[in-house]
């Protein structure tokens, strides 16, 4: 596309035109040249990451209905592995977001790794930036299945929330670090499985004893936050801590 194909296509997205917005974002995975944009924007953006199986998807899902009930309009950009075959995202759970494909003040688009690590792709941060122009009030950044090494997702989003689940190890693999330095909160979902408090209370002890984090020059301790996301139990909680952390 030429310049002026672009900054026609800039324009279209700051209106609010989101098959422009769709078009723009394919047109920079298949470059991986950004827009040219300027000003910034005032939406939150909050990145979920964690372990497959924690269910990611089915938090931003109940973050999704919370927020649309509260009239505020959402983007996702959510990253997946890529396939093998043909380099677009194998979608996974992403089928639990299928409900607000109709919704005009819902925006989900996957981003493929194609080989990035991370927990991102290649395209994230120059994808975030154009959705930040398309004015949303708020955006999630959901990352492909992570280890406690892959913390990309601190450098381009505003709240780190890192979801874990009873059973599956997170309290001891939180605790090594990684996870411990970029989660802003924590939640211990599928909290009506047995050891749900146990997780949090491990959670608890290893933020206790890490490097103190601030927000906006003040303390801040990481909540820990036990729900259940499936049937949005715990999703309010949620979201006053993450309005907690963007008020410092």
């Amino acid at each position: 596309m030429s310049q002026s194909d672009n900054t026609e296509l800039l324009s279209q997205v700051r209106n609010g035109d989101r098959q422009a917005l769709a078009k723009a974002i394919t047109v920079i995975e298949n470059t991986g040249l950004p827009f040219e944009i300027n000003e910034s924007a005032g939406a939150q953006v909050i990145g979920i990451t964690g372990a497959p199986g924690v269910g990611k998807s089915t938090t931003v899902d109940a973050l999704i209905k919370l927020l649309r009930e509260r009239n505020f309009s959402v983007a996702v950009l959510a990253v997946d592995p890529s396939s093998p075959i043909s380099g677009g995202a194998l979608l996974g759970d992403r089928i639990r977001l299928t409900d607000h494909f109709t919704d005009s003040k819902v925006f989900i688009r996957s981003l493929a790794t194609r080989g990035h690590l991370g927990g991102l792709s290649a395209s994230t941060k120059a994808v975030l930036q154009l959705v930040k122009t398309a004015k949303f009030d708020f955006i999630i950044v959901e990352t492909v299945g992570v280890g406690q090494s892959e913390v990309e997702v601190m450098r381009v989003v505003d709240t780190v929330l890192v979801v874990l689940a009873p059973g599956m190890g997170d309290g001891i693999q939180a605790s090594k670090a990684g996870l411990l330095e970029i989660g802003d909160i924590y939640l211990v979902n599928k909290s009506d499985r047995e050891g749900a408090d146990q997780t949090a209370q491990d959670i608890s002890r290893s933020i206790e004893m890490s490097p103190p984090k601030t927000v906006a020059g003040k303390p801040w301790i990481p909540p820990v936050l036990l729900g259940a996301m499936q049937n949005g139990t715990g999703v309010v909680e949620l979201m006053d801590g993450i309005e907690r952390h963007r008020n410092g």
